[in-house]
C-alpha cells in the first residue's frame, strides 16, 4: 500500500496517457504540447526518485507532496492538475490522515476517484436535498464515481482510512472552479437537522472556516 513499486506502476500508466496527448497536440497546439511535456517531465523525475528508493521503503505523505509538487486545495488536502482537455481534467489528490476533503458539490461534472498509493479514502455523500445517501470506499479494487448533474448535485467529502491516500480524480465536464462550491453554514445546519445519526461524520468534514 505504501510501497514505491505500487506508485511507480500507477504513475507509468499516466505517463503513457500524457505521451499520447503530447503526440496529438504536436501540430494542433504547441502551447498545450509544452504544458503537457512539463507535467510528463515532472512525473518522470519523481518516478526516477521512487526507483532509487530501497524496495522496503515506506512512502509517506510529505514525500509524495514534495515529489509531485502538490499544492493546497481549497477543500483541504493537496493536489496538482496534470491533464486538461476539452472533455476532462485529471488531478493527483493527496489526503494525509489528519486532513479532510470538506463537504462540497459540483455542477455539470462527473468525478471518478482512483486510488494509486496508500490506504483507501472514504467518501460520504449527502444528496442535493440534504439527506444522507451513502459512504463509499475508494480502494485498489473499487473506484468511486460522483455522478453528473446539470445543477449542483450530491454533497461529498473524504477522509483517509490510514496514514494517507493518494488518488487521481478524473472530472468529465471538465472541472472548473466556477462549477465547484464548498458547503456553507446554512447547508451544514440542514445536514444536522435531517441526519442526526450522522453528526460525527458531518462535523468531521465541515470546513475549518465554516
Amino acid at each position: 500500500m505504501y510501497s514505491p513499486e505500487r506508485l511507480i506502476e500507477n504513475l507509468s500508466g499516466y505517463l503513457g496517457e500524457l505521451a499520447e496527448l503530447i503526440s496529438a497536440a504536436a501540430q494542433a497546439d504547441p502551447a498545450e504540447k509544452s504544458r503537457l511535456f512539463i507535467e510528463k517531465s515532472n512525473i518522470e523525475t519523481y518516478v526516477g526518485k521512487l526507483e532509487a528508493l530501497p524496495g522496503s521503503h515506506r512512502l509517506d505523505a510529505k514525500h509524495i507532496e514534495a515529489g509531485l509538487a502538490l499544492e493546497p486545495h481549497p477543500e483541504g488536502g493537496f493536489y496538482r492538475e496534470f491533464i486538461r482537455t476539452d472533455a476532462c481534467t485529471v488531478i493527483f489528490y493527496l489526503l494525509p490522515e489528519q486532513a479532510i476533503s470538506s463537504w462540497h458539490s459540483l455542477k455539470d461534472t462527473q468525478e471518478r476517484f482512483r486510488l494509486i498509493s496508500g490506504e483507501s479514502l472514504l467518501i460520504p455523500k449527502i444528496d442535493a436535498g440534504g439527506l444522507w445517501k451513502s459512504e463509499e470506499a475508494v480502494t485498489y479494487e473499487n473506484d468511486v464515481v460522483i455522478e453528473k448533474n446539470q445543477d449542483f448535485g450530491d454533497w461529498f467529502g473524504a477522509y483517509s482510512s490510514g496514514e494517507y491516500g493518494l488518488v487521481t480524480c478524473e472530472c468529465r465536464g471538465p472541472f472548473e472552479f466556477a462549477k465547484f462550491k464548498i458547503v456553507d453554514q446554512e447547508s451544514l445546519a440542514a445536514f444536522h437537522d435531517q441526519n442526526p445519526g450522522h453528526k460525527t461524520t458531518i462535523d468531521r468534514l465541515s470546513p475549518k472556516a465554516a
